[in-house]
C-alpha cells in the first residue's frame, strides 16, 4: 500500500503536465474548439493566481478534521471501551457517556425544536446549515470526547500530549494530503481546459 501512495503523486504531476501539454497542442491545432491551453498567458496566469484556492476546499478542512479526530481516538485509547477495563477506565467510560449524551441533547435542540437555529429557512433539516457542517461537527465532537476519555483514563496527561494526539493523525494522514492537493490541481487543470 505504501508504494502505491508512494508512487500515486508522481502520476499525478505527470497527468498534470499531460493534460498542460494536451491542452496546448490542440487549443494550437484546433483553434476553433472550446479548449483553453495552459500555456497561454491566460492559462499561465490562471494556473499561477488560483492554485491556493484550487487547493483550499471543504475537502481538505475535512480531511484534516478527520485526520485529528483519527488521532485522538487512537492516541487516547477509546477504540478499546469496550473491553474489559480497569476502574479508571470505567470512570472514563461514564464521564464520555454523560458527554455524549449532552453533546447529542445540544445538537437537537439545536435542529430538532421548531424554529431551530440550524435548520434551513424552510425549516428543514437537509440542506440546512446543520447538514453542510455535519462531518464537521463529527469529527470535533469525536476528538472532545477521545480527548475527554485519555484525560480521565489517564493515557493523556498533559498539554504536549493533547497536542501531539492531534497532529499525530495528521503526520498519518500526510500522504492522503499530498495525493489530495495533487489531485485538487490535476481536477481543477481539467476544469479550467474544458470549461
Amino acid at each position: 500500500m505504501k508504494k502505491i501512495l508512494a508512487r500515486l503523486p508522481l502520476i499525478l504531476i505527470l497527468l498534470q503536465l499531460l493534460v498542460i501539454l494536451v491542452s496546448w497542442l490542440i487549443a494550437a491545432a484546433r483553434p476553433q474548439l472550446a479548449i483553453h491551453s495552459l500555456l497561454s498567458s491566460e492559462g499561465l496566469r490562471w494556473l499561477f493566481a488560483s492554485l491556493a484556492g484550487n487547493i483550499a476546499t471543504p475537502v481538505l478542512a475535512c480531511l484534516l478534521l478527520a485526520a485529528m479526530a483519527y488521532g485522538a481516538i487512537t492516541r487516547s485509547g477509546i477504540a478499546s471501551i469496550l473491553h474489559p477495563a480497569t476502574y479508571r477506565q470505567r470512570f472514563a467510560r461514564k464521564i464520555v457517556i454523560v458527554e455524549a449524551a449532552m453533546l447529542i441533547a445540544f445538537a437537537l435542540l439545536l435542529t430538532a425544536v421548531p424554529h431551530a437555529v440550524l435548520l434551513s429557512v424552510t425549516g428543514v433539516l437537509f440542506p440546512s446549515s446543520f447538514s453542510d457542517s455535519f462531518f464537521p461537527i463529527l469529527c470535533i465532537v469525536l476528538m472532545v470526547v477521545s480527548l475527554t476519555y485519555g484525560i480521565v483514563c489517564g493515557t493523556i496527561a498533559t498539554i504536549t500530549m493533547v497536542f501531539e494526539s492531534l497532529t499525530e493523525g495528521i503526520k498519518d494522514a500526510a500522504s492522503l494530503i499530498l495525493i489530495y492537493i495533487f489531485s485538487a490541481e490535476l481536477y481543477a487543470m481539467l476544469g479550467y481546459v474544458f470549461g
